[in-house]
């Protein structure tokens, strides 16, 4: 259903997501993936393999016309300690610039979470990210509420989240700054990235929220976390993103 809906894109050329599980990622997947990412943020190769192994599937974004690879997203899930409840986690977003802002990365996502959704009907779930400027931009854009990860919020569902968040991190050998709130994970954009954005950009609302919550973002290899809940108000906001992207 969703290459169907890719298929129908205006913009051109087209893409498609194909979904390969971890059970099934080859080495040279892998290192094809790692070069077109260090490309963009750089990254130690072996750092980039403890990610790629902590996930459940990537999907990886790819020309219908060609094959080539534009971009890819690993996906995965966790538990989280409250009732009837897991968490998505989204990790590694990488699109090439001429492949940005068609919204391939919402569908990606919103596929993988209907997927986890259907097959346990009773669960309410979660999304966790963490994520460079331009990640964070792209998804609290798109979302109708959304909370930074923040350890001092109170509450049981805010402390589920944070424990939850802090296991994962340490599996993946990130590092939670206290002092600052940041994670450390060694990933720092290219100066040619930084270049392929405007200044408006960088004026948008998130993007000042984001530079807020992480000043040195340019520089520090830090990434800022943040999560939302799936649920009415956001599934409906990302969809209506999403049909604006593939079709205005």
């Amino acid at each position: 259903m969703v290459n169907i809906l890719l298929r129908t894109a205006r913009a051109k050329p087209r893409v498609r997501i194909e979904v390969v599980r971890r059970e099934d990622f080859t080495d040279s997947q892998r290192d094809e993936l790692h070069a077109l990412s260090n490309a963009l943020a750089a990254e130690d190769a072996a750092h980039f393999a403890v990610h790629a192994a902590s996930n459940e599937v990537v999907h990886i974004f790819r020309r219908i016309d060609t094959g080539q690879i534009v971009g890819f997203q690993f996906w995965t899930t966790r538990p989280v300690d409250l009732p009837r409840s897991r968490m998505i986690v989204g990790g590694k977003l990488r699109v090439l610039p001429e492949f940005r802002n068609r919204g391939v990365h919402l569908l990606s996502g919103l596929a993988f979470y209907l997927q986890q959704q259907i097959r346990h009907p009773c669960t309410r779930y979660y999304r966790l990210s963490l994520a460079s400027m331009f990640g964070f931009v792209s998804l609290t854009q798109a979302l109708a509420e959304y909370h930074l990860f923040d350890v001092a919020q109170g509450g049981d569902e805010a402390e589920a989240i944070r424990k939850a968040t802090l296991s994962w991190a340490g599996e993946n050998h990130l590092v939670h700054r206290e002092d600052s709130g940041v994670f450390f994970v060694d990933i720092f954009i290219t100066e040619e990235t930084f270049a392929q954005y405007s200044a408006r950009f960088f004026e948008k609302k998130t993007a000042r929220a984001y530079a807020a919550a992480n000043p040195s973002y340019r520089r520090n290899g830090c990434y800022i976390a943040f999560w939302f809940r799936f649920g009415s108000r956001n599934i409906l906001a990302l969809v209506r993103t999403v049909a604006r992207k593939l079709w205005a």
